[in-house]
């Protein structure tokens, strides 16, 4: 397998500077000083500089300049075939993806929306079982929608490039075992060019495609999900969140009962408002009653004194 790249950084005064083809044939060309001074100092594009592979520079055979190309150093070097590019093609993606300000991606039927804070190429990922594994492309986002994917896939997902051969089982499991989101996206079917001019026209490329699939433009990328993990933190607000709301849920019946026992004792003092009221209409009505019974045997007494009075036997009766 060659491990070709058009693409690698360059180590000047203690900061890495990304370069390409072009750049490596107008410094060997046009100053060969700097060119002999630094051509020792080419490494992978990963990020960590502890990652880093030391690569060479190869110019085009046959005067083919276009062509040209960098390789690792040492072609036995212990990650031999990760972050290798199978084709043009692959490397091209990768490079397109990376420049990407809103990735829209799609598996099935389902669709998210991820604002990456940055993507890089190439980066190196510790697995659980220690092995290092380089991905094609390592997202890192802290704004997605829905926005749950930004918990549950802890703000990272891999962008594995399938062109010639698709992601091997072993990177599947132990992506599965980190919790690594992982995302193929197959390109094969895209048509592109390989054969350039200079930088200005493969760059004109570069930037064709990424608009193209640049969610700002209403592009997106349709791949397979072959890993969707859910991460610790996820798991461990979901179980916050469902006994926040379990609680919430008790706490709110709670109060629905202090409310109804509320209104029950609130309902009672009202009837006992109530019955003292009737208590003392009744009072007063008996009061009444019992003046006018009173009133009634005086009046009755006093019929009985008429009635047997002379006068009241001499006229009284007809």
């Amino acid at each position: 397998m060659m491990l070709l790249k058009r693409r690698a950084d360059l180590l000047i005064d203690g900061k890495y500077r990304r370069i390409t083809i072009w750049d490596a044939l107008d410094w060997k060309q046009n100053r060969p000083d700097l060119w002999e001074k630094y051509k020792n100092n080419i490494y992978s594009i990963c990020t960590k500089p502890e990652n880093k592979v030391r690569m060479v520079f190869q110019t085009g055979k046959n005067g083919k300049l276009n062509n040209s190309y960098f390789r690792y150093y040492n072609a036995d070097f212990e990650n031999k075939g990760e972050g290798s590019e199978k084709s043009y093609r692959h490397e091209f993606f990768k490079e397109c993806i990376s420049r990407i300000e809103r990735l829209e991606i799609r598996w099935k039927s389902e669709s998210l929306t991820i604002y990456p804070d940055e993507i890089l190429q190439e980066e190196t990922i510790l697995m659980e079982d220690g092995s290092r594994r380089i991905v094609d492309l390592f997202v890192k986002f802290k704004k997605a929608d829905p926005a749950i994917y930004v918990e549950k896939w802890d703000g990272q997902l891999a962008i594995e490039i399938k062109d010639t051969h698709p992601v091997d089982n072993k990177k599947i499991s132990q992506m599965k075992q980190k919790g690594l989101a992982c995302l193929e996206f197959t390109v094969n079917k895209w048509k592109i060019r390989d054969n350039f001019d200079d930088a200005k026209d493969e760059e004109k490329q570069i930037i064709d495609i990424t608009e193209r699939l640049d969610g700002e433009n209403g592009g997106y990328i349709r791949g397979e999900l072959l890993v969707d993990p859910i991460s610790r933190k996820y798991f461990s607000t979901k179980l916050y969140e469902d006994e926040r709301r379990e609680k919430k849920k008790a706490i709110d019946e709670l109060n629905h009962v202090k409310q109804l026992y509320s209104q029950v004792i609130d309902a009672n003092k009202q009837l006992r408002e109530q019955i003292q009221l009737l208590h003392r209409d009744i009072a007063v009505h008996e009061n009444n009653l019992f003046g006018y019974e009173t009133k009634l045997r005086a009046i009755e007494k006093e019929n009985a004194e008429i009635k047997s009075s002379f006068w009241y036997k001499v006229f009284g009766k007809k």
